[in-house]
Protein backbone atom coordinates (compact mmCIF):
# COMPACT_ATOMS: atom_id res chain seq x y z
CA UNK A 1 0.00 0.00 0.00
CA UNK A 2 2.88 2.34 0.77
CA UNK A 3 4.13 1.86 -2.80
CA UNK A 4 0.70 2.66 -4.27
CA UNK A 5 0.36 5.85 -2.24
CA UNK A 6 3.89 6.94 -3.17
CA UNK A 7 3.13 6.19 -6.83
CA UNK A 8 -0.07 8.24 -6.63
CA UNK A 9 1.79 11.31 -5.41
CA UNK A 10 4.54 10.80 -7.99
CA UNK A 11 2.03 10.51 -10.85
CA UNK A 12 0.13 13.53 -9.51
CA UNK A 13 3.31 15.63 -9.42
CA UNK A 14 4.11 14.54 -12.97
CA UNK A 15 0.57 15.48 -14.07
CA UNK A 16 0.31 12.00 -15.60
CA UNK A 17 -3.37 11.30 -16.13
CA UNK A 18 -2.71 7.99 -17.88
CA UNK A 19 -0.77 6.58 -14.93
CA UNK A 20 -3.33 7.96 -12.49
CA UNK A 21 -6.04 6.20 -14.49
CA UNK A 22 -4.18 2.91 -14.04
CA UNK A 23 -4.25 3.16 -10.24
CA UNK A 24 -7.79 4.55 -9.83
CA UNK A 25 -10.82 2.35 -9.27
CA UNK A 26 -13.72 2.84 -11.70
CA UNK A 27 -15.82 3.95 -8.68
CA UNK A 28 -13.27 6.39 -7.23
CA UNK A 29 -14.46 9.48 -5.42
CA UNK A 30 -12.51 12.68 -4.83
CA UNK A 31 -13.45 15.22 -2.20
CA UNK A 32 -11.45 18.28 -1.21
CA UNK A 33 -12.21 21.82 -0.09
CA UNK A 34 -13.27 22.83 -3.65
CA UNK A 35 -14.00 19.64 -5.58
CA UNK A 36 -16.39 16.71 -5.39
CA UNK A 37 -16.12 14.14 -8.19
CA UNK A 38 -17.41 10.59 -8.50
CA UNK A 39 -16.25 7.98 -11.02
CA UNK A 40 -12.90 7.56 -12.70
CA UNK A 41 -13.56 9.87 -15.67
CA UNK A 42 -14.85 12.72 -13.50
CA UNK A 43 -11.95 12.38 -11.06
CA UNK A 44 -9.45 12.37 -13.94
CA UNK A 45 -11.19 15.46 -15.36
CA UNK A 46 -10.93 17.18 -11.96
CA UNK A 47 -7.22 16.35 -11.83
CA UNK A 48 -6.77 17.64 -15.39
CA UNK A 49 -8.39 20.93 -14.37
CA UNK A 50 -6.00 21.21 -11.42
CA UNK A 51 -3.00 20.47 -13.64
CA UNK A 52 -4.11 23.01 -16.25
CA UNK A 53 -4.49 25.71 -13.59
CA UNK A 54 -0.86 25.55 -12.43
CA UNK A 55 2.56 25.61 -14.06
CA UNK A 56 4.11 23.25 -11.51
CA UNK A 57 2.80 21.21 -8.63
CA UNK A 58 4.73 19.05 -6.21
CA UNK A 59 3.87 17.06 -3.11
CA UNK A 60 6.08 16.55 -0.09
CA UNK A 61 4.90 13.49 1.83
CA UNK A 62 5.85 14.37 5.40
CA UNK A 63 4.11 11.53 7.25
CA UNK A 64 2.29 8.40 6.17
CA UNK A 65 0.14 6.23 8.43
CA UNK A 66 -1.38 3.00 7.11
CA UNK A 67 -4.17 1.02 8.74
CA UNK A 68 -5.64 -1.87 6.74
CA UNK A 69 -6.86 -0.30 3.49
CA UNK A 70 -6.63 3.34 4.60
CA UNK A 71 -3.64 5.68 4.31
CA UNK A 72 -3.48 8.97 6.17
CA UNK A 73 -0.99 11.28 4.49
CA UNK A 74 0.28 14.54 5.94
CA UNK A 75 1.55 16.47 2.95
CA UNK A 76 2.60 19.84 1.66
CA UNK A 77 1.51 20.76 -1.85
CA UNK A 78 3.74 23.35 -3.49
CA UNK A 79 2.14 25.26 -6.36
CA UNK A 80 4.26 27.14 -8.90
CA UNK A 81 7.24 26.88 -6.54
CA UNK A 82 5.80 29.59 -4.29
CA UNK A 83 2.47 28.74 -2.65
CA UNK A 84 2.46 25.94 -0.07
CA UNK A 85 -0.69 24.22 1.15
CA UNK A 86 -0.63 22.00 4.22
CA UNK A 87 -3.02 19.13 3.57
CA UNK A 88 -4.14 15.84 5.07
CA UNK A 89 -5.14 13.22 2.50
CA UNK A 90 -7.13 10.15 3.47
CA UNK A 91 -6.73 7.53 0.74
CA UNK A 92 -8.77 4.33 0.68
CA UNK A 93 -7.81 1.28 -1.37
CA UNK A 94 -10.24 -1.33 -2.72
CA UNK A 95 -9.77 -5.10 -2.67
CA UNK A 96 -8.22 -4.97 -6.17
CA UNK A 97 -5.44 -2.69 -4.95
CA UNK A 98 -6.84 0.43 -6.65
CA UNK A 99 -7.51 3.82 -5.10
CA UNK A 100 -11.24 4.08 -4.44
CA UNK A 101 -11.44 7.27 -2.41
CA UNK A 102 -9.38 10.40 -1.85
CA UNK A 103 -10.48 12.93 0.75
CA UNK A 104 -8.27 15.99 1.17
CA UNK A 105 -8.43 18.53 3.99
CA UNK A 106 -6.51 21.80 4.18
CA UNK A 107 -4.91 22.44 7.54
Amino acid sequence: MRELVTKYFEDFCNKDLEKLSDIFSEEITLQDWDIHAEGKQKVLEANKNIFNSVDTISVNLNQLYIDDNVATCIIEIVINNKETLKVIDIIKIDTDGKIKEISAYKQ
